[in-house]
């Protein structure tokens, strides 16, 4: 039997052979780790639980994230207009940087979401990775989301008359509303009836929007009327933990996605459409954020902050990364993910008090700091009420994310009979006589026996590992980094070698805004190119697009080479992989009065444009992209004895007519966009 330790101390101190959590030697010193560990021998430690990972068909399953809204028309000017008035009672109650994080828009990377989805272990309420054990933490939902881990529960009833009474003017408003056209209460609708109106309670009105749309987005496109005593007690400056409201919802939801995917897995033979279908109303956006300021392979570069914004400006309106395999990346981030992204220098971002320049036992007492306060409710497993759900949180299986030594998670029991009973579970007093803090830049070690178990575990898992990896390997899965290199941006952001920040998937392409590089580069990646336009002697040029016509020259110039090679019994160098082009062109064509020889020209062999090979990188085509054409020329015997020339001219010839044609049509295009404004 498993040996389980109370969990009534948060944390302890005891010297353990430590390692490294990607491999190392052994060291004996003292480690901190948060409660309950194990400490039953190898053999005697339970079986990790490791989520199954699968290709997914996104054609069988539709996932649809509603809790993800952007700012609506006028939240911010309704925002700026009530906070030189009340931003003081916004951060008594704690929800002053919330309230500011909703007016950012965070554009969406749902394949992020549903990548980390499949690694989500809906026993532990963790991410499990080939590499180690991560989730989103109550840390993350005070840094990011900006909430309150500490305050009263979200049901805690309104206590007096006056209180009693703002809620019934709302719930007037609200009925008032519902007898007109509209069927439901709306949020466009809500802002119209209470922004700068002589209401006297507009600031109760304005919560419980916010708590109704970017908070708890339980109820669609519509005002929660369980969201008016929440507002109440904010706009008394009562505190509310959102926090642990909003990471329950957050759980809730992967974990009804995880099951989702199982089930589609399982079973895909589905007779009702609508099974197929999945609504998230967590806000999912946290999520993203979360993987975004851990994952520096799958970061994009964010903005800089400045004084006084939250953490989530960092984000604002920034386009994702394009990464061809997410999930690859994810799996092999075992020597660059940042377990402590928020304790790294920021610009203009204030750090909390718990992340300290030395380490420092902090005693714990009745007046304690709020913000140490906070840090220890972070560390504790419990469980978290939200409004319609209640998840258990085990933050010891993840220590590191904390500055704590790693050790053999222990089993937690359940208290989530009811939502006091949770509650108090979550509320209960603090036992422990000093609290640990480490130093912000700590890096983290396992225990020895941590790392054999976990070795184990994977090793039980290999042939389902191996299976998924085969099947999502993709062009950059042997560039994906081992070591921790790269270079720093001017803002501390970590580009990884061997991932371009420009790869995009084909079907997100703009053609019409590529250059002529990118385009041939688009072009060469595209399978099947190129494509079957229709018949060659059909095409009307004037009517085509810049990266229509460049596909059509494209396309009549292997059409020449194919006729060519037809009549004279050649073998290409390159094989279409669209068979529909060569019967376009088959039988069409002029035959030669001269022998004509092939010469294969790669932009990978020997030179570029007259640069030496080491230097392939450096040129406009990006690195392993290879575009391989059939170059023609009458019997001159002199081409035989320069193919780097040949290779040369052809290029620069090619290039320069593309060129010119780009110019031509860009002007053409301009000339009828400016004809048409005038019209």
């Amino acid at each position: 039997m498993a040996d389980s330790l109370s969990v009534e101390m948060i944390m302890e101190a005891r010297k353990e052979l430590m390692v490294p959590p990607t491999g190392g030697n052994p060291t004996l010193r003292t480690a901190h780790f948060l409660n309950p560990t194990l400490n039953s021998s190898i053999r005697d430690l339970p079986s990790l639980s490791i989520p199954t990972i699968s290709e997914l068909d996104k054609t069988l399953l539709k996932i649809e994230f509603k809790g993800r809204p952007g700012p609506q028309n006028g939240w911010n000017r309704w925002v700026e207009r009530l906070q030189s008035e009340y931003q003081h009672v916004w951060k008594k109650a704690g929800i002053y940087d919330a309230i500011l994080a909703s007016t950012y828009q965070i554009l969406r990377h749902n394949d992020l979401v549903i990548q980390l989805a499949q690694r989500w272990c809906v026993d532990t309420n963790t991410f499990i990775f080939p590499w180690g054990e991560a989730t989103i933490t109550l840390e993350d939902m005070v840094v990011l989301g900006g909430y309150s881990v500490l305050g009263d529960p979200v049901f805690n009833p309104l206590p007096t008359l006056d209180m009693i009474k703002i809620e019934e003017h709302l719930n007037k408003a609200y009925r008032e509303i519902r007898q007109g056209r509209v069927k439901i209460v709306g949020h466009y609708v809500w802002m119209e009836r209470f922004m700068e109106s002589d209401d006297p309670f507009e600031h109760e009105a304005f919560l419980a929007l916010w708590l109704s749309r970017y908070v708890f987005p339980f109820h669609g496109q519509s005002v929660g009327r369980n969201a008016f005593p929440i507002a109440i007690h904010l706009s008394r400056g009562t505190p509310i933990a959102l926090a642990p409201a909003v990471l329950a919802s957050i759980y809730s939801d992967l974990t009804w996605l995880k099951k989702s995917i199982n089930a589609l897995r399982t079973n895909c033979e589905w007779e009702d459409d609508d099974r197929l279908s999945v609504s998230l109303w967590g806000p999912f956006h946290l999520v993203q954020l979360w993987a975004w300021e851990r994952f520096p392979t799958l970061r994009p570069n964010p903005n800089p902050i400045s004084c006084g914004e939250p953490r989530m400006a960092r984000w604002y309106w920034v386009k994702r990364l394009k990464v061809e395999n997410v999930g690859m990346a994810m799996d092999s981030a075992s020597e660059c993910f940042q377990w402590r992204p928020y304790a790294t220098v920021v610009n203009n971002w204030m750090f909390s008090k718990f992340y300290r320049e030395i380490e420092e036992w902090v005693l714990v007492e009745s007046d304690m700091d709020k913000e140490l306060e906070s840090f220890a409710r972070c560390l504790r497993a419990c469980e978290l009420v939200g409004l319609d759900c209640i998840e258990q949180y085990l933050p010891h299986r993840v220590a590191m994310q904390f500055g704590m030594d790693q050790d053999v998670p222990g089993y937690v029991t359940r208290s989530n009979q009811t939502p006091e009973i949770a509650w108090r579970n979550y509320n209960r007093p603090i036992m422990d006589a000093e609290l640990y803090i480490p130093y912000r830049l700590f890096e983290s070690d396992v225990t020895k026996r941590y790392s054999e178990w976990w070795k184990q575990s994977m090793l039980a898992s290999k042939d389902a590992i191996k299976g998924v990896v085969r099947q999502q390997r993709s062009k950059t899965y042997k560039r994906l980094p081992r070591v921790f290199r790269g270079k720093w941006n001017d803002n501390h952001d970590f580009v990884p070698s061997g991932f371009s920040s420009k790869r995009v998937k084909v079907e997100d392409v703009d053609e019409d805004k590529l250059t002529i590089t990118e385009l041939l580069r688009h072009y060469d990646f595209l399978p099947g190119f190129p494509p079957k336009l229709t018949r060659v002697e059909d095409v009307d040029e004037d009517k085509l697009t810049i990266a229509e016509k460049l596909r059509f020259c494209y396309e009549k110039h292997n059409s020449f080479q194919d006729r060519t090679a037809s009549d004279h019994k050649l073998l290409p160098t390159r094989k279409s992989q669209n068979s529909s082009t060569s019967d376009v062109v088959n039988g069409v064509g002029r035959n030669m009065e001269s022998l004509v020889k092939p010469i294969e020209m790669s932009m990978q062999d020997k030179t570029l444009m007259g640069r030496p090979k080491g230097n392939v990188e450096d040129a406009d085509v990006s690195e392993g992209v290879s575009l391989t054409m059939r170059v023609y020329k009458n019997g001159d015997e002199s081409f035989r004895h320069e193919p780097d020339k040949i290779r040369r001219l052809e290029l620069e010839d090619r290039i320069s007519k593309l060129e010119k044609l780009v110019g031509e049509l860009k002007a053409a295009n301009l000339g009828n966009s400016l004809e048409k404004n005038l019209l």
